[in-house]
């Protein structure tokens, strides 16, 4: 069910900011916003080059609700782990699923979804591990780490977690070896992708920004230029917004109290009621799930806890994270594991005498949160058809000439990257995706045998320049002329 109901929601446009960015690099092949994400632009492209049906934009958003169902499947795999009950451990899947946050982000393209889906599900084969002691377990854990890490190397917040997760039995030294080094191979070759892409582009001059005189590491063909060693750096660390002032202050109170202050509504509102204290006693009665290897269980479930915790610390607490709640899924997937159990154990303490009386009454009580949250999804769903971004572009194309230069700042370029290189939309406009400021200095030479147009919310200014206004709308459009 959560699976049907995520792909009936996919947006079937392209979007804005990070979201069109993706959809225009992963069918380019090129090189992404910070941190790279070199494993999922190529299962993006692949994924979006092997599925004939609707738009690209589409395909990479179904990319999104794929994972995320397949999350929902690994909640409630790991809920039949730690011994809930059939009913509440599919119910579980179905409370992560449809909570708002996971249920939006799953409608467009991201790589935290696929980074999540991977991640989590080598936590729960640490826990599988951990509990049952099945050395096929903790080698495909160390393997699907790797391979999250290859998507998105912010999943080591969620992978962290996992570690600790795993060691409640010692760890068998063939298993590790193999899983292990087919993960480093994973996250070696992605990674080493990015500055070869990087090289072979701007070789073949593929980014159009290059003939105009603006240095290689623009967006969408070559982000940061990893070919070199500065430049892979910077991408693939973030280190231009300072992330390891973050990283290093994570488990202080004062990031515990903001992560607290900036969450602690949306989980009210998906967890009314009672609930999420009930999700949090579930986890504290799953460490006395029965263990074949004494204290496995309390070490797997704080793995569990911190797999949950550390990404949704580091998202609320990350002064440049524009969308924190993508570090939240699996919180909320350890959340749903927790009521599956609390469910579970109320239904084995208060059933003896009428054990399907009981079994009912609890599980229509969490049948009824997980429609609730279903019924809350109205806007999700309406969202589908969005056009604005497929808007912008066609307008900038009805107010430009053929030829022209756009410049546009990147939550507003993305989409017409997308129209100019996906969709070959654009003729030959070039989309430079900056501030006016940026390469005002380069203006006056292009003005010499192109139009020059910015899309913004107020005329810019550029020295020696005036603007006039092209096209109305939100936002407005306007040529560059000579004073």
């Amino acid at each position: 069910m959560p699976l049907v109901v995520l792909l009936a929601s996919v947006r079937t446009e392209v979007g804005f900011w990070d979201t069109g960015d993706l959809q225009t690099v992963a069918w380019i092949a090129g090189i992404p916003y910070p941190t790279g994400f070199p494993g999922y632009v190529l299962a993006g492209w692949v994924w979006t080059h092997l599925v004939p049906l609707g738009s690209v934009a589409a395909r990479l958003n179904a990319l999104s609700a794929l994972a995320l169902a397949g999350g929902a499947a690994t909640v409630a795999a790991l809920a039949l782990a730690l011994e809930a009950v059939p009913a509440a451990a599919l119910l579980a899947g179905w409370a992560f699923a449809f909570a708002h946050p996971v249920w939006l982000r799953a409608t467009y393209a991201d790589a935290h979804p696929l980074g999540f889906a991977l991640a989590f599900a080598a936590v729960a084969l640490g826990v599988r591990w951990s509990l049952r002691g099945e050395p096929r377990a903790l080698a495909a854990a160390l393997v699907l780490g790797g391979a999250a890490l290859a998507v998105d190397n912010t999943t080591v917040l969620i992978l962290a977690g996992g570690v600790v997760a795993a060691l409640g039995r010692p760890w068998p030294l063939r298993p590790v070896a193999g899983g292990l080094a087919v993960a480093l191979l994973l996250v070696a070759t992605a990674y080493a992708w990015l500055p070869l892409r990087s090289a072979q582009l701007s070789a073949a001059r593929a980014d159009p920004t290059l003939a105009l005189g603006i240095p290689p590491g623009r967006p969408f063909w070559d982000d940061h230029h990893p070919a070199a060693r500065h430049g892979f750096v910077r991408l693939v660390t973030g280190s231009d917004w300072g992330p390891g002032d973050t990283l290093a202050e994570l488990l202080t109170p004062a990031t515990v109290r903001a992560a607290w202050a900036r969450f602690e509504p949306g989980l009210e509102a998906d967890l009314p009621a009672g609930l999420l204290a009930a999700a949090a006693i579930g986890l504290a009665l799953a460490a006395r799930t029965a263990s074949t290897a004494a204290g496995a269980a309390p070490v797997a479930v704080a793995g569990l806890a911190l797999a949950g915790l550390l990404p949704a610390l580091f998202g609320a607490s990350y002064g440049p994270e524009a969308d924190p709640l993508r570090y939240a899924f699996a919180l909320y997937a350890v959340l749903a594991v927790g009521l599956a159990v609390a469910a579970s154990r109320t239904m084995r303490a208060f059933g003896h005498e009428a054990p399907r009386t009981a079994g009912l009454v609890v599980v229509a009580l969490l049948a009824l949160a997980v429609g609730r949250e279903a019924a809350r999804g109205g806007d999700i769903v309406a969202a589908r058809g969005e056009r604005d971004a497929v808007e912008l572009a066609d307008r900038v194309v009805r107010a430009t000439r053929d030829g022209a230069v756009i410049v546009a700042t990147w939550d507003l370029a993305t989409p017409l990257a997308y129209r100019a290189y996906v969709e070959h939309g654009l003729g030959r406009r070039v989309v430079v995706c900056s501030l006016p400021g940026d390469f005002g200095y380069l203006f006056a030479r292009w003005l010499q045998t192109r139009q020059v147009a910015v899309v913004g919310d107020a005329p810019p200014l550029v020295p020696g320049l005036r603007s006039k206004l092209l096209s109305q709308g939100d936002p407005p459009v306007y040529e560059m002329l000579r004073r």
